[in-house]
């Protein structure tokens, strides 16, 4: 009788060994074929590989596709510019395009799950849907010139929205994970840049560098700034401004038990890096999230005002330092002087914040979109008005380096204050769901981690524009969706 069996399942295992021989052989002959053709070919296999390889894990779960987008994310400039060891530069380049087709099927499977249901459920979902849907209308503004630059336009703006829902119907404890992954990608992604910076730039990246434009802040002094893995350095310095939030929030809760010293070892790690970012307004973000966190977790009156109290040595400190901080010297420094400049760049930054010219210049640059741009224009001159792909069309290529102005240029000012109701109604439903919470839970400990993260994206897009970086405002629209998820799932256990 086993020998039956056996002999009834074995031609099965054949006809499998026999499936995976045909399809790893055709894969391997595929695969010789793009390295011997070279170039575009090989790049296009490449690309399609990575693309393939993100639908799979999305055809197994939500969590799982979306998992695979944020491990891609942070690597997406370091492979951009590894192409260019085969392919000749370019300023289109495909793989912008993989993250924005996962997240189209992404949608589409949530859609097809929860049906119009999606775009009211929670408390956040039809303000979003409202600026979505402007967002949308704007791609076809003719204002902003080309119909390209509209679509580039949604790719920065639109594709991160969609992940609010994501958050929303994604479980309720794939955020907190996704939290913790960040700060070791933060750590992993850093170390290039600390290479970048200690032995310089490789041949491929510094083709990158000789041949982008619109991309002047490379340059601190003599020195080019390191990038890590990240598309610019102001994406390295916001990535790694979310993973030591996250780091130093883990190690002050008590639920973590052993693991919060290795947490407040990630935590001071990820500092670090960040002053070699050379990123101030991302140290700020650092400093107003960290305020955040230490208010949040005291039990009394008495204790927040210690707290405060603490909180403001370091900037009793600064003023005091900053008198010392000279600029002599910094602009001879060479490129074998990268750690020593961008430290230098940083404190001066940091200290006396009013004393940088690129301060100046933005306020300059503000009160000409507030005076001038949006009054002759209030609707908005089209999605892909502020965007990189407008600078190219025009002779104007100052960043506006503010989301929310950003917003109102391409999208009107309807969307602007749309915007700012939803970030105020997440600021208040944290604060109302964290204040139910009991102390040293876990999900205490998540809620001041996700007021710390919201206390800075708001800063951060402010003076930045944190919700169209590539690998940061996915985050950014996750956590709004999470947010709106779990104030949908308290209404309905206080019903």
């Amino acid at each position: 009788m086993l020998s039956q069996v056996r002999e009834r399942h074995e031609p099965k295992r054949l006809n499998l060994s026999l499936c995976w021989f045909f399809i790893s052989q055709t894969i391997a002959t595929i695969t010789g074929w793009a390295i011997v053709s070279g170039e575009q070919i090989f790049r296009a296999f490449g690309l399609g590989a990575v693309t393939l390889g993100m639908l799979i894990p999305l055809a197994a779960s939500l969590e799982a596709g979306l998992m695979a987008m944020i491990i891609f994310e942070p690597f997406r400039g370091f492979l951009r510019r590894l192409q260019y060891l085969i392919v000749p530069y370019s300023q289109s380049e495909p793989i912008h395009l993989i993250t924005p087709i996962i997240t189209f099927f992404a949608f589409l499977l949530v859609l097809q799950r929860k049906k119009l249901a999606l775009f009211y459920e929670t408390p956040l979902a039809i303000p979003v849907t409202i600026l979505a849907f402007i967002c949308f209308l704007h791609v076809f503004n003719p204002l902003q010139g080309s119909l390209f630059v509209g679509f580039s336009g949604a790719m920065y703006y639109l594709v991160p929205m969609a992940w609010f829902y994501f958050g929303q119907e994604a479980k309720p404890e794939f955020f907190p994970k996704i939290l913790r992954l960040i700060v070791f990608l933060g750590i992993i992604c850093s170390l290039w840049g600390v290479y970048q910076m200690v032995v310089g730039y490789p041949g491929f990246e510094l083709y990158w560098i000789e041949n982008t434009d619109h991309y002047a802040s490379i340059a601190v002094y003599n020195v080019k700034r390191a990038l890590a893995t990240f598309s610019n350095a102001e994406e390295w310095g916001r990535y790694v401004l979310l993973g030591s939030l996250v780091a130093f929030g883990l190690g002050m809760s008590k639920t973590e038990g052993a693991k919060r010293g290795l947490w407040f070892v990630c935590a001071l790690t990820l500092c670090g890096m960040l002053a070699l970012t050379g990123q101030r307004s991302s140290i700020f973000g650092l400093f107003l999230g960290l305020f955040v966190l230490f208010l949040t977790g005291a039990k009394s009156l008495g204790s927040a005002v210690s707290r405060i109290l603490l909180l403001c040595a370091p900037f009793v400190l600064a003023l005091v330092l900053s008198g010392s901080v000279a600029d002599d010297g910094a602009s001879d420094l060479d490129e074998g002087d990268g750690i020593n400049t961008m430290i230098t760049h940083t404190k001066k930054g940091t200290v006396n914040p009013a004393g940088e010219g690129s301060l100046e210049a933005r306020f300059e640059t503000w009160t000409d979109v507030v005076t001038n741009i949006i009054p002759s224009n209030p609707v908005g001159a089209g999605l892909g008005a502020s965007t990189v792909s407008a600078a190219r069309d025009t002779s104007d290529d100052r960043p506006i380096d503010n989301h929310f102005l950003s917003l109102a240029v391409s999208a009107g000012v309807p969307a602007l204050l749309l915007l700012v109701w939803i970030l105020f109604r997440a600021v208040s439903i944290c604060i109302r769901l964290w204040r139910e919470c009991e102390p040293d839970s876990v999900e205490f400990s998540n809620w001041r981690i996700a007021m710390a993260l919201l206390s800075s994206f708001i800063l951060n897009n402010f003076f930045g524009t944190s919700f169209v970086i590539y690998s940061v405002a996915p985050i950014g629209w996750l956590l709004l969706g999470w947010i709106s998820a779990k104030a949908a799932e308290s209404s309905l256990k206080s019903d």
